[in-house]
């Protein structure tokens, strides 16, 4: 017969304890002191196990039936209530340790490795300065998703929703950590793919393929740095990202391969590069070696705290030359995939050259070199293009007919 509130309170104590069965597997044991506790009774793989449920009255006949029918959700999901009770338990204890700010902060040293320094600090200072106050006190297994959106959303209001897009990335994977680790069964911030209303993608200026010739022209005979004239000419032809042409160091360069290899803690992906280049690049990379071949950096500057040009030379110089607005570093990159595209080349060596990220890390690691005989005959192609289109001379371009003769050689 299951149990009720009077016939719990005329249990009396015996010289050695004692159960009373309730119904559903509950019990409730009587100590010889006159304790009572509430007890499960189940089976978990096939050997008999018990549950304590608590103390009786702190934890009344109702709230017990509904401990147990807890214990019996976990068990039809294949989950022994026992083992989870135990890991509660030391989550709960562990709790204060388990802050988000903690976690966090556990997160970037263990990605320390894999991050620039630059990186490293610039997420510290915006989670200091964003998330930390509104989330970090919190143990990060009681954050819920209205928790992060009223984060998301009170740093979007402030009209920086780029910043709160990057916030979520940041929160997403100190969950993720966490989550790997047993501190918290639920990454709230993988459900907000749609929280931010999507905003026309800015595009770097870039002039027109019809403007190119006046632009290599105006390079060329640019009046200021020779050192900033030389570096666009080599952006041009190689069309990497501007942080990773003023970085460059003699090192990287191989010029009896003709092959700029840039290491991956220098690439945005962080996977290693391979720059083919062209005998136009080679040609610039001599010159340049004649005024700073002893010293680290290929463009190397006497007035920078780094030692190498920064990342404003082009914009500066591009803007000198009347194409403030017009065009960017970055705009190389743009000219580069439609002339190429255009051209007919394969799509593959374009992005491969391009080093756009691949989702696929393994096939990344591998693809570094992916297509190289190819992208070096593209490579060399491309500066041909160049220069015919700086004489506006047609009959200059070396013309592909078919993917498979450039493949072919």
């Amino acid at each position: 017969m299951p149990l009720t509130e009077l016939s719990i309170k005329s249990l009396k104590p015996k010289p050695q304890k004692y159960r009373v069965a309730d119904s559903g597997g509950l019990c409730i044991e009587i100590a010889p002191s006159g304790n009572k506790f509430w007890r499960f009774r189940y089976r978990f793989l096939e050997k008999e196990q018990l549950l304590s449920l608590g103390k009786y009255p702190i934890i009344s006949l109702a709230e017990a039936r509904d401990k147990r029918d807890k214990a019996k959700a976990l068990l039809n999901d294949g989950i022994n209530p026992a083992r989870q009770k135990k890991i509660d338990k030391m989550r709960h204890a562990h709790s204060h340790e388990n802050t988000f700010e903690a976690c966090a902060r556990r997160w970037l040293e263990l990605k320390q490795a894999n991050l620039n320094e630059k990186y490293r600090t610039q997420c510290i200072t915006r989670m200091e300065q964003h998330i930390f106050p509104e989330i970090g006190a919190l143990p990060i297994d009681d954050i819920t998703i209205p928790d992060v959106v009223h984060v998301l959303e009170k740093i979007a209001s402030r009209g920086t929703i780029e910043t709160a897009k990057r916030m979520k990335q940041l929160i997403s994977q100190t969950f993720r950590y966490a989550s790997q680790r047993g501190l918290c069964v639920h990454n709230p911030a993988s459900d907000l793919r749609d929280i931010f209303h999507s905003k026309p993608q800015k595009h770097h200026p870039c002039v027109k393929i019809s403007e190119l010739p006046d632009l290599l022209k105006a390079i060329d005979t640019y009046k200021g740095d020779m050192l900033v004239r030389l570096s666009l000419r080599l952006l041009s032809l190689t069309f990497v990202r501007t942080a990773e042409i003023i970085g460059a160091e003699w090192d990287e360069i191989n010029f009896d391969k003709q092959e700029w290899r840039i290491p991956s803690e220098r690439m945005k992906m962080k996977q290693a590069h391979i720059v083919p280049l062209s005998k136009q690049s080679i040609d610039i990379l001599n010159m340049v070696y004649q005024i700073t071949g002893d010293k680290k950096f290929v463009f190397y500057s006497s007035r920078s705290k780094s030692r190498h040009v920064s990342n404003a030379v082009f914009l500066n110089a591009l803007k000198r030359m009347g194409y403030k607005g017009e065009m960017t570093g970055h705009g190389f990159r743009t000219l580069a995939s439609t002339i190429l595209n255009e051209r007919g080349f394969n799509s593959d060596w374009i992005e491969r050259q391009l080093a756009h990220s691949d989702e696929d890390k393994v096939r990344s690691a591998y693809n570094r070199a992916e297509y190289l005989l190819e992208r070096k005959k593209m490579m060399q192609e491309y500066a041909n293009i160049l220069d015919g289109i700086k004489i506006n001379d047609d009959e200059n371009v070396v013309h592909i007919t078919s993917k498979e003769e450039l493949k072919n050689g």
